[in-house]
């Protein structure tokens, strides 16, 4: 076990060595959104809430007690994060009138929205410059090569080979770090979306029942 790892330390350096400060960048981009990634998907994990499915059935029941729903939402344990947020404010104003529930929803989910979307468009900025930076080795790479034909001719192909290998190494390196990441924060966007529309949902369904109380 200790050879894998000591093999795959010197390797990592290896292509570091060879691929200069571009390589080096491309590698922090990649640890810097892989971290960013995995702190996301422990957060928003966590962010999910049984309620949702209690609410949907509240929902459609015309003789649901707008009073018994709301105790029964302040004492369920499994309402937390955004989506708790959302419902335990619409429950703390329901006897405002219908106006003041619409604004308190309005102003937690702009809060909770903010909290969801955290780090994701810097996940998505990682995984577009570390192609960038690829190209940019690739264009230094050819320059290297160039100029070893300017000095040296082309009698000597193995004398080239370490301008094409830069260019190739890094260009190669750019994009495995790029499209793992893309994936991931497509799978975030979508996890963040989901929770938001579920806080959207509940709040619906909460104005709607205890809007019946304040037309009664």
């Amino acid at each position: 076990m200790s050879v894998s790892v000591s093999a795959l330390f010197d390797n990592t350096i290896y292509l570091l060595q060879q691929g200069s400060w571009i390589m080096v960048a491309i590698f922090f981009a990649g640890q810097a959104g892989w971290y960013l990634s995995v702190e996301r998907w422990w957060y928003l994990r966590r962010k999910q809430s049984a309620v949702t499915q209690m609410l949907r059935d509240a929902g459609t029941d015309p003789n649901v007690d707008p009073e018994v729903l709301a105790k029964k939402i302040l004492s369920d344990n499994r309402l937390h994060g955004p989506f708790g947020e959302v419902v335990r404010g619409l429950v703390e104003v329901r006897t405002h009138g219908r106006a003041v529930m619409i604004r308190k929803t309005r102003e937690t989910l702009h809060q909770a929205s903010g909290r969801l979307n955290r780090h994701l468009g810097t996940i998505a900025v990682l995984a577009a410059v570390a192609p960038l930076l690829g190209l940019t080795g690739t264009v230094n790479g050819i320059m290297a090569t160039f100029r070893v034909i300017t000095l040296y001719g082309v009698g000597n192909p193995s004398m080239m080979a370490g301008g094409i290998a830069q260019a190739l190494m890094v260009t190669e390196a750019g994009l495995v770090v790029a499209f793992p990441l893309l994936l991931v924060h497509d799978y975030l966007q979508n996890r963040a979306d989901a929770i938001e529309s579920d806080c959207v949902s509940g709040a619906t369904t909460l104005i709607r029942i205890f809007s019946r109380t304040e037309a009664a």
